[in-house]
């Protein structure tokens, strides 16, 4: 286990040093895939939910491409996790695949972010794939994300459609480069609770909802029993909303809140304001970019440990 005595604040001079160190398209990219999204997710949901699941108070949420920041990519940052103890999220737009991540750390805590492709069926080819390699829970993303076609021509992050035999079938005659057939998959804009369950149906695996959910959202999230929910809309400024949140939930769903915490403070008060995990992105990615599986793992000490 990594434990290094540092004066001052560790990650916000981690920061630093990785900013000189990443090329500007690196920075780009990693700014874009970590906002903030200022708009509402474009999520439409219409009791007997169990109660909350017992997880680590820390994760590394998902950030896809990771050889952008690093070569071994996903296999550092899930070694790292592996070695401190806490879930990594792996995301469907990974530069390595579902499999390939899960066989470099063996019976450690992987969970799977996945999306609502225009293809429901590769969707949940995707969550299935995952469930088999051994993750143990699915995020379903509502989320609108971009898609960043610089990583897509650059080969970064289209593994898991490169290898899927359903994409694969789907576009044995598209001429198309394989970028635009990828983002092709990404249009779906308007996602109805229906999809949602349809594949839900095809994993054991406990679901979790991401984005920036309502508090309609997560009313809904409670009644369709769904097992958790990652907000990306909490910050310091609304802390309200988790209150309120909170209140609703009354511990029938895991509340996880992402946030780019710096200090072990920071991620005990969130805690503390009722979330039952923080998801980190940022600050785990320079540890990468830095320093491979040694940098990750020195953010998730500075952190958890």
């Amino acid at each position: 286990m990594v434990k290094t005595k540092v004066k001052g604040n560790f990650i916000a001079d981690l920061e630093e040093v990785a900013e000189k160190q990443l090329s500007e398209t690196a920075k780009l990219y990693l700014d874009q895939v970590t906002s903030k999204k200022g708009n509402a997710t474009s999520f439409i949901l219409n009791s007997n939910s169990p109660s909350k699941l017992k997880i680590s108070p820390l994760l590394l949420g998902a950030v896809g491409a990771q050889t952008y920041f690093h070569e071994d990519g996903e296999l550092a940052t899930a070694k790292a996790a592996s070695k401190q103890g806490v879930p990594f999220i792996v995301s469907s737009h990974s530069s390595y695949s579902i499999e390939e991540i899960s066989d470099a750390v063996p019976d450690s805590e992987l969970w799977f972010q996945a999306h609502i492709f225009q293809d429901l069926e590769l969707t949940k080819h995707f969550v299935q794939r995952a469930e088999l390699a051994g993750y143990q829970a699915i995020i379903l993303s509502i989320a609108k994300d971009e898609i960043h076609w610089k990583a897509d021509q650059l080969v970064k992050g289209t593994t898991n459609f490169v290898v899927d035999p359903i994409f694969a079938k789907k576009n044995y005659a598209n001429k198309s480069p394989l970028a635009e057939q990828v983002a092709n998959e990404y249009q779906k804009r308007y996602i109805n609770w229906e999809e949602i369950q349809y594949i839900k149906q095809f994993t054991t695996l406990p679901i979790f909802v991401y984005g920036d959910l309502s508090l309609d959202d997560v009313r809904s999230s409670i009644e369709q029993q769904v097992d958790g929910i990652i907000l990306s809309n909490i910050n310091e400024s609304n802390l309200d909303l988790l209150e309120q949140i909170n209140i609703i939930i009354s511990e029938r769903l895991t509340v996880v809140v992402e946030a780019e915490v710096k200090l072990k403070d920071e991620l005990n008060h969130y805690l503390q304001q009722g979330a039952d995990a923080i998801s980190i992105r940022k600050s785990y990615i320079y540890g990468l970019s830095t320093s491979g599986v040694l940098g990750a793992e020195e953010v998730i000490a500075q952190l958890f440990t």
